[in-house]
């Protein structure tokens, strides 16, 4: 059987049962699933509809390998181009986002890539990004966390900050989520 056949053979088991899982949930419309203790590997269910503003351009506190089990993904990466779009950049250190440095910086997406079932992507902890999902996306990501000094987020200026915290799910996000998300399956 083909990995990616195999990962959502099991994906959907955790889907079907999701509520016996402890879920969290970030402002960015994801639900996350932690599959190990260590932190490397998780499931990510993407509800677009639910971010609380636009999705911002940020990097990551780890190095990332994501392979997306069903739906499609879309993923910008982003540079500083002096011709580019003014971005209110916000640093904060991973443990403190709350207390930022802020700054403009102007950024152009310099790779546009859209992923679909059985595709992955990797990208360095300190690219800028910003990726947009098909309601009900999932994918698996592993990671390698990194020691990095700060955290960046850009975006424009009237648009709300959003947060990267998590906070755990309700049952109720849960089952909503994973019912839709089912229909990829």
């Amino acid at each position: 059987m083909h990995a990616v056949g195999l990962d959502k053979v099991l994906v959907r088991k955790i889907l079907e049962h999701a509520v016996q899982y402890t879920w969290k949930i970030q402002q960015i419309g994801l639900l996350m699933l932690r599959l190990d203790e260590q932190r490397e590997f998780a499931l990510h269910v993407w509800a677009p509809e639910r971010c609380t503003g636009v999705p911002p351009i940020h990097d990551h506190p780890y190095d990332f390998v994501s392979r997306i089990i069903a739906g499609e993904l879309t993923n910008a990466r982003y540079v500083e181009d002096p011709s580019g779009v003014k971005y209110l950049r916000e640093r904060y250190k991973p443990s403190n986002e709350e207390s930022r440095t802020m700054d403009y910086v102007q950024l152009v997406p310099e790779v546009v890539e859209t992923f679909k079932e059985g595709d992955e992507y990797a990208q360095a902890a300190d690219e800028l990004h910003a990726s947009h999902q098909l309601p009900g996306t999932v994918t698996i990501i592993r990671r390698a966390f990194r020691d990095v000094g700060e955290l960046t987020v850009c975006r424009l200026e009237e648009d709300p900050w959003v947060s990267g915290a998590s906070r755990p799910a309700t049952s109720a996000e849960v089952k909503e989520i994973t019912t839709q998300t089912l229909t990829w399956f």
